[in-house]
Parts: C-alpha cells; structure tokens; sequence
C-alpha cells in the first residue's frame, strides 16, 4: 500500500490492490481511496509502471533539494499528483482523482473530478519513497 497522509498523520489517500501483467510495457492496477473533510472516492485505476519509477526518483530528488516539483501525470490522467517544495521544508501537495464516462447509447462524454490540496513536511517523504519502493519491489519478484 502507498499512503498519503496530511500534516495531522489522518491518510488523505490510500493507493492499494496492486496487480501487474507481464507484458513488455508493464501495467499496474490499483484501486484509489481518498478521504478529506466531507469528500470520499474510490477508483479502480491502470497504467504503466514507468509513471510509479519516475514519481519515485522524483520524490528522491525533491528530498535532497534537487528539484521543488515531483509529480505523477500519468497518459490517462486517471490519477494526478503533485508535490512541490515550499519554504521551511514544507510541500504542497495536490492530489486530481479524474473519472470519465461515456454513455454507450448517446456516445455523450461525462467527466468528474475530485481536486485536494494541503500541505505536508518534508519528513514524511522518506516514508512515501518507502511505501513506493515496495510496491514497484513486489512488481519486480512477480516477474
């Protein structure tokens, strides 16, 4: 599971349910929940693993100072986050749960999303780059 949490340690979003395929350009699977004030979703969510290792070197590189943005945008946009360095070690964090549905009959598009924004320290980034590493070791030892 990855988790992320507030400034208060209350989890904002879980990421969980990991699966992944054995194809070339490896997918992930997981199911998203978020939980902030009066607002919860759920969402099943697939893409590519790359979108995981790339949030990952990026979380590294913000914990050292060496970048002020960390994000994960992946291609279908299903799940956006952004992380961005502020003053005093503090990151604004800002998490897009983006769903989109097209009705079979009328061919019409319906698209929602659930936009969070809060702030969190820079020490809980270790434990986010530990959550992250897991996951994508557990996609290694399933190949």
């Amino acid at each position: 599971m990855i988790h992320f949490y507030d400034k208060n340690r209350k989890i904002v979003m879980e990421l969980s349910n990991f699966s992944f395929d054995d194809e070339q350009e490896q997918k992930i699977r997981f199911s998203s929940s978020i939980s902030y004030a009066p607002y919860k979703a759920f969402q099943y969510i697939e893409d590519y693993k790359v979108y995981f290792e790339d949030l990952l070197k990026e979380l590294n590189l913000l914990y050292l100072n060496k970048i002020k943005i960390a994000k994960f945008r992946p291609i279908e946009r299903q799940l956006e986050i952004y992380l961005k360095q502020l003053d005093f070690g503090s990151i604004a964090v800002s998490i897009r749960l983006n769903y989109l549905d097209v009705d079979n009959f009328s061919h019409s598009m319906y698209e929602s999303a659930l936009e969070i924004n809060y702030e969190i320290e820079q020490s809980f980034l270790p434990e986010l780059i530990a959550d992250i590493s897991a996951v994508l070791a557990n996609v290694n030892q399933t190949r």
